[in-house]
């Protein structure tokens, strides 16, 4: 659909609601239809229900290019730019008409976390207190420590468990490590080594770095991006030094403690109380996650990991669809929860905190609809929809017997379906018990994780279907009509 068709006339035919039987599931339905676009009546394709007028593309496109502007800095968790994106998904939530389903009505699931940042100074010297040039910090650990004397050498790459660390290495020491690895890959495979060290009672390490080195780099990052660590990801302080760096014979070193700071990370939960006395005590999860990658300083040009598909495309999906939900004829007969996670990209952490200290019993969370980059089509998959685990459970058979009513598929990726199902923070509800798998429709583009995720880039035509497709898709499990189960193990 061209995008100057987005605003669609819809054309009340009846306020009456009917019960349309087709294929066993039963829907309740109001006979409304468009006089043109998406939702004309064309041949045995039933009427859409009310609701879903609210989901066209200029509403799509007003959401998806706030969420993914430059002003919001790429929504890296704890930064005051996610605050203002879970702000404006909580206005939202609020605007349609939910109520908080965070503690005592509020629009927030909250946790407090500890940050860590590494200090911008450390102290290089001679005994004379002549400074020695350096990068700085690449880590630091949870004490102040001081050295003076002489440093060691080492060969790092040598280092491949305790028994290759020399026996008498020295306190403080020097060496160099080329990896190929880019950041979280990268420090893992430098923090093992740094605690192999450790454990032969190394106290520093210098580290040799070129200008150009991902060492260099991720140490800028530590010193002006805090991080969430419960624990210190590095066991020994880490010092930048340039390879012709000469050091004194005796050296002083002076290495701050680590900076930590406690706050508070924010899920955004909104609640559409089910109108059935028994069946609202039940609930369908829809769910995103809001973070993305933030910016990185040190960046020249574009620095702003904006997010767009990944996952603003989810995020919008979410707040478009509680516009849509809350606004058919009847409340669904089950309840409704909307959540935008913090922390998926740091390891599912706000989902993973849902899990620990739910607002809505876990055992009444019949199925989690986890959406995830939606907004760049699969090859010859337009306007169509995969869904992970697709062996686990019967959901996305019930969901597609539906949304295929309307010409929305739902289907198994070949690939991505089975690899991706502990993926992304529908996860941590699987290992909970809950029947939950991440919608996608799309792929792992090239523009993944990179600034060039924009969303002037994204099919907003595609992305609207799509929204589309997952409400149609959901009707009977928000009717109660349908429930989703496990598959059993083989």
């Amino acid at each position: 659909m061209p995008r100057g068709s987005s605003q669609i006339d819809w054309l009340h035919v009846s306020s009456g609601i009917w019960r349309n039987l087709v294929g066993g599931v039963s829907l309740a339905l109001v006979i409304s239809y468009a006089a043109s676009g998406w939702a004309q009546l064309e041949g045995d394709k039933p009427p859409v229900p009310k609701g879903a007028e609210q989901i066209t593309e200029s509403r799509v496109a007003a959401t998806i290019s706030f969420l993914a502007s430059d002003e919001l800095g790429g929504r890296g968790t704890g930064t005051p730019e996610f605050n203002i994106a879970a702000a404006y998904v909580a206005s939202r939530f609020r605007a349609a008409g939910l109520e908080g389903g965070g503690t005592e009505g509020s629009f927030y699931h909250e946790t407090v976390t500890s940050q860590v940042r590494t200090p911008s100074q450390v102290v290089v010297e001679s005994k004379d207190k002549v400074p020695v040039a350096n990068g700085g910090l690449l880590a630091a650990v949870d004490e102040k420590i001081t050295f003076e004397g002489s440093v060691g050498t080492v060969a790092l790459e040598s280092i491949k468990d305790q028994e290759s660390v020399p026996k008498d290495i020295a306190p403080v020491v020097r060496g160099s490590f080329a990896t190929t690895a880019k950041g979280s890959r990268a420090l893992s495979q430098l923090s093992r080594i740094a605690s192999l060290l450790s454990a032969a009672g190394v106290k520093i390490l210098l580290l040799d770095v070129d200008a150009d080195s991902e060492w260099y780099k991720q140490g800028g990052l530590s010193r002006v991006k805090p991080r969430m660590e419960s624990s210190n990801r590095f066991a020994i302080p880490i010092i930048l030094v340039a390879p012709t760096t000469q050091l004194p014979e005796a050296v002083r070193l002076v290495v701050p403690p680590l900076i930590r700071e406690q706050q508070t990370m924010r899920n955004v939960i909104g609640v559409l109380r089910g109108r059935d006395p028994q069946a609202s005590s039940e609930a369908i999860l829809f769910s995103a996650h809001l973070d993305h990658l933030g910016s990185n300083p040190k960046m020249e040009g574009d620095n702003i990991y904006n997010g767009a598909d990944d996952d603003a495309s989810g995020v919008t999906a979410v707040v478009t669809l509680a516009d849509a939900f809350a606004a058919m004829s009847e409340r669904p007969k089950r309840s409704l929860v909307f959540m935008a996670f913090w922390g998926e990209e740091s390891g599912l952490l706000g989902s993973k905190q849902f899990v620990a200290t739910p607002s809505w019993p876990l055992e009444k969370i019949i199925a989690n609809v986890n959406i995830e980059m939606i907004g760049r089509p699969e090859g010859g998959a337009r306007g169509k929809i995969w869904m992970t685990g697709w062996q686990e459970s019967n959901l996305g058979v019930l969901m597609n017997d539906s949304s295929k009513r309307w010409g929305v598929d739902i289907f198994e990726h070949p690939k991505f379906s089975s690899m991706l199902y502990r993926a992304s923070d529908n996860w941590s509800f699987v290992e909970k018990g809950v029947v939950a798998h991440s919608f996608s429709a799309g792929s792992l583009h090239e523009d993944y994780h990179q600034v060039d995720d924009e969303w002037d880039r994204l099919e907003i035509p595609h992305m609207t279907s799509v929204i589309r497709g997952l409400m149609l898709g959901s009707l009977p499990l928000i009717d109660g009509s349908a429930t989703p189960a496990k598959t059993a193990s083989k």
